[in-house]
């Protein structure tokens, strides 16, 4: 999951997990036994067919894709400290390897 995204749900949710089972090259039933979830309910949580899904069969699923679901504080779209802290850095070494710095 590649970052942040404000305007993600948990339907978009449903779609990253089907691209990281890919990429596990796992199929949905392998996943679903993996996960102790139903096909049934891995099927529409991946297609994010409207319902309400579990927080726990959520995370089991994740789990099983060695995924996590990072909670913090919306920032209204403003770095962190912990963001600014390691773009420092990362510009610090941009400079003492005569990079120029990435913006």
């Amino acid at each position: 999951m590649a970052g942040y995204d404000p305007d993600m749900d948990i339907f978009d949710l449903g779609e990253e997990v089907a691209r990281f089972r890919k990429r596990k090259r796992l199929s949905q039933r392998q996943l679903a036994a993996q996960a102790d979830v139903s096909l049934t309910w891995l099927s529409k949580f991946e297609r994010g067919d409207s319902f309400e899904p579990s927080i726990h069969r959520v995370l089991r699923v994740l789990h099983r894709l060695d995924l996590d679901l990072h909670l913090g504080t919306y920032n209204h779209g403003r770095p962190t400290l912990d963001e600014l802290s390691r773009k420092n850095e990362e510009t610090r070494e941009d400079v003492a390897a005569g990079r120029e710095p990435r913006w």
